[in-house]
């Protein structure tokens, strides 16, 4: 019985290392529905088919600011591949309009919910960035400050793009 104990220990743990393909196949799409600052309702569901950059950042985080030109600068090169920021914080769009007028976004910014959006949450930390393949499955996630050349990299590995 411990023999096989064991064995289940470690596919559990291999399962639910975020980006490994034995945690994608697993789990399957992942989904939430999110409103953004204007109030539109956005499912991840809705952009199956396309390849989606999920950015989880907060005004007072400092790394998730500077992040910001990249995100822009990767979405305005890259519109095929969709980027979505979540804004982590809670914050109304009312609150936020000063912070957000300091910048010009070309990619929906969603305001986190009540739920846990599982399996993005709990993060490790902000900015979080994840990354999902058409079929709807987290194939990738970074805590950290990401840049342009970061995801161009991880797109340019999937043949995607030629940086």
């Amino acid at each position: 019985m411990k023999r096989f104990g064991i064995g289940l220990l470690l596919l559990i743990w291999l399962a639910s290392s975020p980006g490994s393909s034995l945690a994608a196949s697993l789990a399957g799409p992942v989904d939430f529905s999110l409103h953004d600052i204007q109030g539109k309702t956005h499912r991840l569901a809705d952009y199956r088919g396309q390849w989606v950059v999920v950015n989880f950042w907060a005004s007072w985080c400092a790394p998730c600011v500077e992040e910001i030109p990249e995100l822009i600068a990767f979405q305005a090169k890259y519109p095929q591949i969709r980027l979505l920021g979540v804004n982590f914080e809670q914050k109304t769009p009312l609150e936020l309009r000063p912070f957000l007028k300091r910048f010009t976004f070309n990619y929906p910014l969603l305001m986190v919910g009540e739920l846990p959006l599982t399996p993005f949450e709990p993060l490790k930390g902000l900015p979080t960035t994840a990354i999902i393949d058409p079929k709807g499955e987290l194939v990738s996630r970074h805590t950290g400050p990401i840049s342009a050349a970061m995801l161009e990299g991880f797109f340019a590995q999937e043949g995607l793009i030629k940086p």
